[in-house]
């Protein structure tokens, strides 16, 4: 959500238009494809992606999704350790903190030994369940506090915080038209593949929801994935209409680190809810990844706590390493999120079918969506991710 504006100035830039259709086409596909999840599981009885995918496509080839979940995984992970660097970078220069202290690498470092570390060695993650609250007020407050600022002008030439932020974070127009398109426009269709991105956990959410169907699944699917795509499109269009080609990987960046109180709540709330849902992300990874391990490694003790110290270190060591958000966010939404959005759902049913050829009536019209689906998911991560990459190596 917090990328998006810059997703709308990457490149040569993004017209309203083909944003606003390409944010149509992401969740309706992706919804599609969240509810393929969920008719397999219902067919399967299946209690994890792994195990769908394994009674669909066959266990032989389980190993691609351990390994697919691992990276999805580790890829969040490092992106979480983005924000925490920008977001408390910005509240602790706002605290009045000398700038060894409120550095970038400073606040990574730092939050990560004595906030993230800690939480990621708990056994029990239950007193963290609380922190999805926390997150949906943050998700709700920034987008007020967003649509505020842009509404106030605040930010504008001759507003009161004009002059106050530096001339890079300033508002600078687009200057192009509605319908423009561009190589960014491909970094902007990888971030919405990252947004849309829950389909791992499809099957605990069948299977816990409450009086379970495919149609009742479908409906709870629709309505999700509908209030996603209004909070998205309000934060990419007015954080865009607020600062232009300057918005920042982070749009929270933009706005003044002290003088903007409004702006200073919003990052405080963002850093509660990230410290929050880190642990639970990363504990996922960590599962994932022992998984990946022969049993006869995984088994063993220290097994545990040397992944927990790895995987952390490793996500940590990249985020230092690079400070554009927005390129994690594109990258792993290109690569990882094509094939998890667009590649997997389709492929587990086409084998399902197969399997129970003559049991689960499809028509051909749906036959020839699910191909193209799959065809559409590797070509899309396929040059997306190439955009994404020839973007970075030309910066």
């Amino acid at each position: 959500m917090l990328a998006l504006p810059a997703g709308l100035a990457a490149g040569a830039g993004t017209g309203y238009m083909p944003a606003y259709l390409l944010l149509a086409f992401s969740a309706v596909s992706s919804a599609y494809t969240f509810i393929l999840v969920g008719r397999s599981v219902e067919a399967t009885k299946s209690r994890s992606f792994k195990e769908a995918w394994s009674r669909t496509v066959g266990p032989s080839k389980a190993w691609v999704v351990d390994y697919a979940i691992t990276a999805l995984a580790f890829g969040i992970c490092i992106v979480y350790a983005c924000f925490v660097g920008d977001t408390f970078t910005s509240l602790l220069k706002g605290a009045g903190l000398p700038g060894w202290m409120s550095s970038r690498e400073a606040s990574i470092i730092g939050v990560t030994l004595t906030v993230l570390f800690p939480l990621t060695l708990l056994r029990d993650l239950s007193a963290l369940q609380y922190t999805s609250y926390v997150g949906i007020g943050a998700v709700f407050y920034t987008v007020v506090f967003i649509a505020l600022r842009w509404y106030d002008g605040s930010y504008a030439k001759g507003g009161e915080l004009f002059a106050a932020i530096p001339s890079h974070l300033r508002p600078r127009p687009a200057g192009f038209g509605q319908w423009k398109l561009s190589a960014g426009t491909a970094i902007l269709f990888s971030m919405f593949s990252t947004s849309y991105m829950a389909h791992t956990n499809a099957v605990k959410f069948y299977n816990e929801l409450e009086g379970r169907s495919v149609g009742r699944f479908a409906q709870v699917v629709g309505v999700a994935m509908g209030a996603a795509t209004v909070i998205y499109l309000s934060v990419m269009t007015l954080g865009f209409e607020t600062f232009g080609l300057a918005s920042q990987g982070l749009v929270l960046n933009n706005y003044h680190v002290s003088k903007d109180v409004l702006a200073t709540l919003g990052r405080v709330a963002t850093a509660v809810s990230i410290i929050g849902a880190h642990p639970l992300l990363f504990s996922g990874l960590r599962d994932s990844f022992l998984n990946v391990l022969p049993p006869t490694v995984s088994a063993k003790k220290e097994a545990w706590l040397l992944s927990t110290v790895g995987l952390l270190a490793g996500a940590t060591g990249v985020s230092l390493l690079c400070k554009d958000v927005g390129l994690i966010v594109s990258l792993v939404g290109s690569s990882l999120g094509a094939a998890i959005v667009y590649v997997f759902p389709p492929l587990m049913y086409l084998h399902l079918l197969r399997k129970k050829k003559g049991e689960i009536k499809t028509s051909g019209a749906e036959l020839l969506l699910l191909h193209a689906t799959i065809l559409f998911g590797v070509v899309s991560g396929c040059f997306g991710t190439w955009v994404t990459l020839a973007g970075a190596g030309g910066k």
